[in-house]
């Protein structure tokens, strides 16, 4: 970490300078702790131990922004859905909280940087476009880094700019990119436009805009991510169950309650999931597939309780399908 950031880091969050684990030393202690977490969340580091480890990536606070993106990247390279999952949620509420445009620029030239290939990719552009979206919003309001001047006010002439194209003219790619630099009636439009686009790649700009959006926007984008799961068949649907971003599995686990016994396996493996509100919109899907049985876990319950669930559910499912 270079010394402009680190200052600007320190004037963003105030923080304190740790005396035990100066410059390096200090980055170096929070590679250690996020890389132990990993270890811990997929099995490598079990018992006291383990807890230990999560105890101390939770105390973690936004001093380790630096150290969480590059703790996000060695993640998705894993392949292992908990350990990126969770780091790019802490990233999120740190980015959402940021006073700083040139620390969320930082981010959004960081997160994903060196990954090519990885079943999360979803959730690192997700994060790239809440970092522009965010430093958009501070700019607006006249908020800049110290000793950074605004930018001057771009003009422009008729002459100069070529037409805009109209929405229904921009192809799929345009119209998701757009979710995170339209605003106003023009995003409405980019949005219902993709709402009516098919294929994968809208479903993945609609769930983008859910999940980094606020306000109107997000709740027509979850709106229409909602419609567009409706409409897939139950093959496409179950994968969907399985997808790294959070809002997109929200949406097809609330499509998959309305559907047939052959979505209760894929909604039961969901009811282990690390993100309590995902485990709980299962359970309440599985109670509309159930008529209206609910065998847990609750929303308190601990791991042991979640596998009793599970287990409890499997048993009610396999009755169902011997009848």
């Amino acid at each position: 970490m270079n010394t402009l950031f680190a200052v600007l880091l320190t004037l963003t969050f105030s923080v304190a300078p740790l005396s035990q684990a100066p410059g390096e030393d200090r980055e170096q202690k929070f590679d250690q702790i996020i890389d132990r977490f990993i270890d811990y969340d997929t099995g490598k580091l079990p018992g006291a131990e383990g807890k230990h480890a999560m105890a101390e990536f939770t105390k973690l606070g936004p001093e380790a922004l630096p150290a969480l993106i590059r703790g996000l990247n060695r993640a998705a390279k894993i392949e292992h859905s908990c350990p990126a999952v969770t780091i790019a949620k802490k990233l999120n509420a740190m980015l959402r909280a940021s006073q700083s445009p040139g620390l969320l620029e930082f981010a959004r030239e960081n997160i994903g940087a060196g990954v090519t290939q990885s079943s999360h990719m979803g959730v690192i552009k997700d994060l790239r476009v809440l970092c522009m979206l965010r430093k958009r919003v501070l700019l607006e309001r006249g908020v800049t880094d110290p000793d950074e001047a605004p930018e001057p006010a771009r003009t422009s002439t008729l002459e100069t700019q070529p037409r805009r194209k109209k929405v229904r003219e921009l192809t799929t790619k345009e119209l998701a990119e757009g979710t995170g630099t339209e605003r106003g009636l023009r995003l409405r439009m980019v949005l219902e436009e993709l709402g009516k686009r098919e294929g994968t790649e809208a479903i993945d700009a609609l769930g983008s805009a859910a999940s980094t959006r606020e306000g109107e926007p997000q709740k027509l984008a979850r709106e229409l991510l909602a419609k567009k799961m409706d409409s897939l068949d139950n093959t496409t649907l179950k994968a969907k169950l399985k997808d790294d971003r959070p809002e997109i599995r929200m949406a097809a686990i609330r499509a998959a309650g309305s559907r047939s016994l052959r979505m209760g396996e894929a909604l039961i493996e969901l009811l282990s999931d690390t993100d309590d509100s995902i485990r709980q919109a299962a359970r309440e899907s599985l109670k509309r597939v159930s008529g209206g049985q609910d065998l847990g876990p609750k929303s308190d319950a601990n791991e042991a309780d979640r596998k009793h669930a599970a287990e409890q559910w499997r048993a009610w499912l396999a009755a169902q399908n011997g009848r």
